[in-house]
């Protein structure tokens, strides 16, 4: 993988040196949240203005050669790279096949946008999810694809692992801590430019089918397995498009199994997750349209404390088995000013119950948000293409 990369490094170094003969283009998304208004149960009531959300994606090509680099200027930039997203080469020389190395998203869910807010899978919650399959973005990745819309499929095979990795003793051995009063107070991470295979890898496999010009399928699987925990992550995604002059229907259902680190965002010994969106947009006229999203999402999570050991292992001491279900339900209309700008109006509902160990009602459980608690939201926001 590294000399892979030093390859990559050397053909971008050959390219930008003549950027005269590349084909250029700049995109980018900007959504202005004009007015929202927020309310949770047990809560203040509170109206928000802001940016909502601002990529910017900008594209290069030469021949059978191609660059992309995503700029998340919304996201956390206090984090050394994070503002690049997605950074990757392309290469179609090879009839119907397009060739990928760099960092980026993992093609596997069936991610798409609700009515007002992002589905659950790429964050968009009021009172906050334990759901640990979310948009794999930020990861270093080599993929290849073959097919096309023509001959109704694209299959895609990616080979991935974090860009972000735990710091370990120098013959790779047990993990480096930081210790407070005698125990294990935080990990030691590190951002770097590639994976090493002997400390982590990853697979996913998306398969998409064309029926006709209006009908889409997925059927897709990721693995993901980290050397320092013996249980590895999958999970299976079906997902449904259809897409015509008169409207937009999207379904999608995910299944998954996480286990991942005490150094990890919603860390956890083992978690089970479903997930079920189906959302509608019909168009009333060529400037109106309305809009329906409705999710559905249970967390089994066993929830475990850690030690690290000598033999490098992770174990668990002690915890809750939480049991969340969330659900969600959007409501909108959209105005569009031409194809690449619009105003989006509409309302939202939530609603979250968690059990601990099949106790009902619990104002407070450990590293669950607001466990029993219902949500609103009325938003208007502005959105261009550009």
């Amino acid at each position: 993988m590294k000399k892979l990369s030093w390859l990559l490094v050397c053909s971008l170094g050959l390219f930008t040196s003549k950027a005269h003969a590349f084909d250029t283009s700049l995109r980018g998304f900007i959504a202005l949240d004009a007015l929202n208004f927020e309310k949770i149960s047990g809560e203040k009531a509170s109206s928000v203005m802001g940016i909502g959300v601002l990529d910017l994606k900008v594209f290069a090509q030469k021949d059978d050669m191609g660059v992309a680099i995503k700029m998340d200027l919304d996201g956390k930039l206090d984090k050394r790279y994070n503002i690049f997203e997605e950074a990757y080469v392309t290469y179609r020389g090879i009839p119907d096949t397009k060739l990928m190395l760099g960092k980026g998203v993992v093609r596997f869910q069936n991610l798409h946008w609700g009515a007002v807010v992002n589905s659950y899978q790429d964050g968009g919650t009021v009172i906050s999810t334990e759901n640990s399959f979310r948009k794999f973005s930020r990861k270093a990745f080599m993929a290849a694809s073959y097919g096309s819309e023509k001959m109704g499929f694209i299959n895609q095979i990616t080979v991935w692992g974090d860009s972000s990795e735990i710091n370990t003793s120098s013959d790779n051995g047990a993990p480096e801590t930081t210790m407070s009063s005698g125990k294990i107070s935080g990990y030691k991470t590190s951002d770097v430019t590639a994976f090493d295979t002997k400390k982590q890898i990853g697979f996913a496999n998306k398969l998409d089918l064309f029926f006709n010009k209006h009908l889409k399928m997925n059927l897709s699987g990721i693995y993901y397995k980290n050397r320092l925990i013996t249980r590895p992550t999958y999970g299976v995604d079906v997902g449904l498009n259809y897409e015509s002059d008169k409207m937009e229907i999207w379904m999608d259902a995910l299944w998954g199994v996480t286990s991942k680190l005490p150094y990890e965002s919603f860390t956890t010994y083992k978690k089970y997750e479903y997930f079920m969106q189906l959302g509608m947009e019909y168009f009333l006229t060529e400037k109106w349209s309305v809009l329906s999203n409705n999710e559905y999402l249970l967390v089994n999570d066993q929830q475990y404390t850690y030690d690290a050991t000598a033999s490098d292992n992770f174990t668990k001491v002690s915890g809750n088995l939480n049991r969340s279900h969330t659900y969600k339900i959007e409501l909108a209309a959209k105005y569009k000013f031409h194809e690449s700008a619009f105003v989006t109006l509409g309302a939202l509902y939530e609603n979250k119950r968690t059990t601990s160990n099949g106790v009902k009602d619990l104002d407070y459980i450990r590293n669950v948000y607001n466990p029993n608690t219902e949500a609103y939201k009325l938003l208007s926001s502005v959105s261009f293409w550009f």
